[in-house]
């Protein structure tokens, strides 16, 4: 039987999703330098990309496969569809580098805000539909594209974003899914690395939860 602690990495990439928006918004109205508006762009490119592609393999895949298991689930997951449609033009609008950042900076807090309010629509409707009918090997098949979606070079950091985001058991489940070779990598490397590079994006310590977390573990 699936449990919510299956869907960690779904529900990690929600978090990732939830903060990102609002602190690219909040340092984009700014930048301090080139460099800086350099890895701004790179920031944001990434999570673009892991935006889009978690809302593909949503329409292509996961909506479908719920609707073909829950035929009465139809129209919620086809509203979800529908809400992916009206998040595009944000999507396309926060990426275009033809417009300087300051520029991008509004745009980023209506996506910021748009995204949450459809992540919170997902985990109210779409999260309980994947617990009654998604398999072990829907998930492991899930979790496989997702690392694909990642791409090796990336994990570190993809990974460093998404502990920045969560909190709490959320990420207490994700730490513990981890291989142990990534969890010693994680914890000597990738971490250390994310929170010099959380400090030159935002020019401000990231977040405390996975530090006290990695002291207790």
């Amino acid at each position: 039987m699936i449990t919510r602690q299956h869907l960690t990495g779904f529900l990690m990439m929600h978090a990732g999703f939830r903060a990102e928006f609002g602190r690219l918004a909040e340092a984009c109205r700014s930048p301090r330098d080139a460099e800086h508006g350099e890895l701004l762009e790179e920031q944001l490119a990434l999570v673009l990309e892991m935006l889009h592609a978690h809302h593909a393999h949503e329409d292509a895949d996961l909506w479908p496969r719920l609707a073909g298991r829950a035929p009465e689930a139809a129209a919620v997951l086809a509203e979800l569809e529908s809400e992916h449609a009206v998040l595009d033009p944000l999507v396309r609008a926060a990426g275009d580098r033809s417009v300087p950042l300051p520029d991008r900076a509004p745009t980023l807090l209506r996506l910021h805000e748009f995204v949450n309010e459809h992540l919170d629509h997902e985990e109210r409707d779409a999260v309980p539909l994947m617990l009654r009918h998604l398999t072990l090997e829907d998930i492991e098949s899930d979790k496989r594209q997702a690392m694909g979606d990642f791409g090796r070079r990336r994990v570190p950091t993809i990974f460093g974003w998404l502990a920045s985001s969560a909190e709490g058991e959320l990420l207490v489940a994700s730490h513990a899914e981890l291989p142990v070779v990534a969890r010693f990598m994680f914890r000597r490397f990738w971490w250390p690395a994310y929170r010099r590079r959380f400090a030159r994006l935002y020019g401000a310590d990231a977040p405390i939860a996975a530090d006290v977390f990695l002291e207790s573990s």
